[in-house]
């Protein structure tokens, strides 16, 4: 039974990432390659520590299959997210740290959710988006949730409480809405990479470490204005193809974060 069970093992994990790895375009590769050549390079050249340069790696690698719906972004999330929140800690973000701890346990069900909605060969998961109800509800969640977490932040006196609370709920709600394949993670991705790059320049510019970090959240900003427009794209070819806008869930429910 077990020398039945192995072949099959194997042949089903080997059809699994050539399904990874297809798809992909000649830029695209470049563009991943830039990435982590450039920020591996430019940590070693500022003398940065062995673990930052690892999470960023892994967190580039990530945000890249991520954007391209492929599910072996879950194994680059769990090298980079527990390395992440170490180094969030030592700096007082006490915020980024709870993330990351909550980053790593969603990737479970992230690859449970990509895995059951597969879009064409080597074009990842199925994009969906969100309806215009909804979008004011996740709107108006995340907003009344910065406030509370900006004020139990600044109680933990933790650095830049604002700063963190805005990272740490939108990417909660980003991580949500990434798991659901919606178009609308995109928006709130680059929020997050906007203020991660602010607070990360803070970090280099008073200690002169942690550079390889604000590299990788640079690069995570540029990507993300990419991804959103390819996602965008995807979404309304599929919408045409299936005849319908595809949008999520009841519109007359709050916000969900259950998984599809």
């Amino acid at each position: 039974m077990h020398c039945a069970i192995m072949p099959s093992f194997m042949n089903s994990t080997w059809t699994h990432l050539k399904e990874e790895f297809s798809g992909w375009r000649a830029a695209e590769v470049a563009w991943f390659l830039f990435c982590e050549i450039s920020m591996i390079s430019l940590s070693l050249w500022w003398k940065d520590d062995t673990a930052g340069i690892i999470a960023a790696a892994a967190g580039i690698a990530y945000t890249v299959f991520a954007g391209k719906g492929k599910t072996a972004c879950c194994l680059f999330g769990m090298v980079n997210t527990p390395i992440y929140a170490f180094l969030a800690w030592k700096n007082a973000y006490y915020g980024d740290m709870a993330l990351n701890i909550y980053y790593f346990a969603m990737m479970f069900p992230l690859f449970a959710s990509w895995r059951r909605n597969p879009a064409a060969a080597g074009h990842g998961v199925k994009r969906t988006k969100l309806s215009g109800c909804d979008r004011i509800k996740w709107s108006a969640f995340c907003v009344l949730s910065i406030l509370l977490t900006w004020l139990i932040l600044e109680k933990l006196e933790g650095a830049r409480p604002l700063c963190d609370a805005i990272t740490n709920v939108l990417s909660v709600a980003a991580l949500a809405l990434t798991v659901k394949r919606c178009v609308e993670q995109w928006a709130l991705w680059i929020t997050v990479n906007l203020t991660e790059t602010f607070m990360w320049f803070k970090v280099w510019k008073e200690t002169g470490t942690s550079v390889s970090l604000l590299l990788m959240w640079i690069l995570f900003l540029a990507n993300g204005i990419y991804l959103w427009r390819i996602w965008l794209k995807d979404a309304k070819d599929q919408d045409h193809c299936n005849g319908r806008n595809g949008a999520i869930g009841n519109p007359h429910s709050m916000p969900s974060m259950a998984i599809e």
